[in-house]
Order: C-alpha cells, then sequence, then structure tokens
C-alpha cells in the first residue's frame, strides 16, 4: 500500500517537472518540428504533421490530458488549457479538468484559447483570438468569444473565397493574388543571361 502511494506521489512529481522542464523550449525552438518534438516530451499527445506556432501554452498541470490529431496547425501564442482554477480560488468551489482533443485537419488561429473538456472538430477552423468555451462540430468555421459557429464548409469541396465568411475588399486572398499577379509576357527575352 506504501509503495504504490510513494510511487503515485513520484510519478505526480516527474510529471510536473517535466511539464516544466521542456516549456520554454517548447515556446521559443526555431522551427515547429522541435515546438513539437519538446511538447510531446512534456506530455502532449501529438500526432503526425502537426505545426505548432511560437509561444503555444499546450496544457499546464496535466499536459497529457491534450490530444492533438494529425494534420493540425495551432497558430502562435495560442493557449489550450488542462484544467481552470478560477472557482477554486475566487470563490473556494472545484477546479474545472477535463481533456481537450483537436481533431484532424483542424486550424487554432492566433492568440486562441481552448477551455478544459473541448473538443474541436475534424477540419474545423478556429478564428483569431477566439475563446472556446464548448465543442465546434467537424468542418465549421467558428469565431469570436465565446466561439460560435459562423459557417459550415462542404465536405465534398476545398473551401474557395465564396465560403469564408467576413473577407474585406482590400485583402487579398493567397488564390487571388497569384491570378492576378501572374506576369505577362511579350515574348521577349529580357533581362540576364548567364555566361558558360
Amino acid at each position: 500500500m506504501r509503495d504504490d502511494r510513494s510511487t503515485r506521489v513520484l510519478l505526480r512529481f516527474w510529471g510536473r517537472v517535466r511539464s516544466s522542464l521542456f516549456l520554454l523550449p517548447a515556446w521559443f525552438a526555431p522551427h515547429t518540428r522541435l515546438r513539437v518534438a519538446f511538447h510531446r516530451l512534456r506530455g502532449v499527445d501529438i500526432g503526425k504533421n502537426v505545426e505548432i506556432g511560437y509561444g503555444c501554452w499546450l496544457g499546464g498541470v496535466r499536459p497529457s490530458h491534450v490530444h492533438i490529431e494529425d494534420n493540425v496547425t495551432i497558430a502562435g501564442a495560442s493557449v489550450v488549457l488542462d484544467h481552470d482554477y478560477a472557482y477554486k480560488y475566487t470563490f473556494g468551489g472545484s477546479a474545472v479538468y477535463g481533456d481537450v482533443y483537436v481533431r484532424e485537419g483542424s486550424f487554432i488561429g492566433m492568440n486562441s484559447v481552448i477551455y478544459p473538456g473541448v473538443e474541436i472538430g475534424p477540419r474545423a477552423i478556429i478564428g483569431a483570438l477566439s475563446f472556446v468555451k464548448s465543442s465546434i462540430p467537424p468542418h465549421c468555421v467558428a469565431a469570436g468569444q465565446p466561439a460560435t459557429v459562423r459557417k459550415r464548409v462542404s465536405q465534398s469541396r476545398r473551401a474557395d473565397e465564396s465560403q469564408v465568411p467576413d473577407i474585406p475588399a482590400h485583402v487579398k486572398t493567397a488564390t487571388s493574388a497569384r491570378q492576378s499577379d501572374k506576369p505577362k509576357h511579350s515574348g521577349k527575352v529580357t533581362g540576364f543571361v548567364a555566361q558558360r
């Protein structure tokens, strides 16, 4: 009985040390693969081909409660919470704990906060500066504080500019920029020619 308790205490202590030890490298590593590797060392469950931006906080006390599937992008300075002690500290209530699932192909915009116990559905897009307090269904665009579903995107085709909500007229999207910025050739060869 005593050995079980001491083992649990040691494992809990090692989890806290591991979570803290690799936090700064996970925030500031110069390449996304390094940031992913350091978050994995902290205990976050991360799939393949995941991109994590600078300064992302993925789980605090229990990083193993954060689950990120394949092909997910989390933009810089985003926070994925595994716990919330606000009511405990303020009113003497209980803390909120919960596993967070970010499903395959999702995108989390910059400076977003995801609350404990939330599931982001496959191929969902969370807009920048959003606070996600409830689960988001698959193939949706959600934004706001609290985040609400703004648009459902068809599963059978890729999104184009007509499916993306609220793009100001002066903003060029990647597709329209590629089409309008193509150089027009007159058929003459101009410029520098390398000599052998």
